[in-house]
């Protein structure tokens, strides 16, 4: 069974990557209320299947409350995790979530100003700097946030060198993602970012060397990337890829934990096979040493 549900609290972001796979522009609605949001959170760990959520949008740090269904989340027993671009977050951000964040995962495609640019990683023409991206890094070290960075590759960056600048980041792990095509979400303009399965590969072994070997390196192709997923979108559906589109289940809070993960396709072995079933360490002592130094 897969271990860890990735939940995707909105659709609206500040950034307008041109590869994103998650816009969500089948969905029209804004979603679940903050209420419902929290009983969905609470009926997943009800069914005991999980023992890691992990917050994504859209940018999850755009839901005012997001705090709340962190600290919620881990009250379950969760392990925590959000994935983010940056744009939003400082020192004070993570101090206050940092008694209940476990691992904080940062979307990190270039340090090419111009790439970032051109790509839509940016807001109004606004990018995070490589001293903004340091001092997150340095902010979870020192609160004892499990840092992870994910990078997409895909067609202006394929020749990017980004290990000296990830090593300097100190991640414990480095996701590395091919581009994906997601129907409905950015096949309109996939021609424009696509990469060869080549290129992919290209890019990880340029960027294994040099690369700490306090480091994970974790490579995803498409093909390890699509039915490998556990999602639940803003609406509280399941949903996967493995069809190379978005499928649905009903609402979990409708028809139950259960009866909603009949009714999607996604693949244990994959699952493994991207070393998904990790785990940071125990959230009772991570609290009790932050209570410890900081208090």
């Amino acid at each position: 069974m897969i271990t860890t549900v990735n939940y995707h609290l909105l659709k609206a972001c500040n950034f307008k990557c041109k590869f994103c796979y998650a816009t969500f522009e089948d969905i029209c609605t804004k979603g679940l209320s903050k209420n419902e949001q929290f009983q969905l959170i609470e009926k997943l760990a009800q069914a005991k299947l999980f023992k890691k959520i992990n917050f994504a949008g859209g940018e999850p740090t755009l839901v005012p409350h997001i705090k709340e269904l962190i600290q919620f989340s881990k009250s379950l027993g969760y392990e925590t995790s959000l994935v983010t671009n940056g744009s939003r977050i400082n020192g004070k951000w993570i101090e206050e979530v940092a008694p209940y964040l476990d691992i904080l995962a940062l979307s990190i495609d270039s340090i090419d100003n111009e790439t970032n640019l051109s790509s839509g990683r940016n807001q109004n023409g606004k990018i995070v700097s490589t001293e903004n991206f340091l001092e997150i890094a340095n902010f979870c070290h020192i609160y004892g946030i499990s840092l992870k960075i994910n990078t997409v590759v895909f067609k202006e960056n394929k020749n990017e060198y980004l290990a000296d600048f990830i090593n300097q980041m100190k991640p414990f792990r480095w996701k590395i993602l091919q581009v994906t095509r997601v129907e409905g979400q950015n096949d309109k303009q996939f021609d424009e970012v696509k990469v060869s399965k080549e290129e992919f590969y290209a890019f990880c072994e340029k960027n294994k060397q040099g690369l700490s070997p306090e480091i994970k390196l974790i490579p995803e192709a498409n093909d390890t990337i699509q039915g490998s997923y556990l999602m639940v979108d803003m609406l509280g559906r399941f949903y996967d890829s493995s069809k190379g589109c978005h499928s649905y289940s009903q609402p979990i809070l409708n028809v139950g934990v259960q009866n909603a993960l009949k009714e999607i396709n996604v693949s244990h072995e994959k699952f493994i096979q991207r070393e998904g079933n990790y785990s940071v360490i125990d959230a009772k002592i991570k609290v009790d040493r932050y209570e410890k130094k900081y208090k």
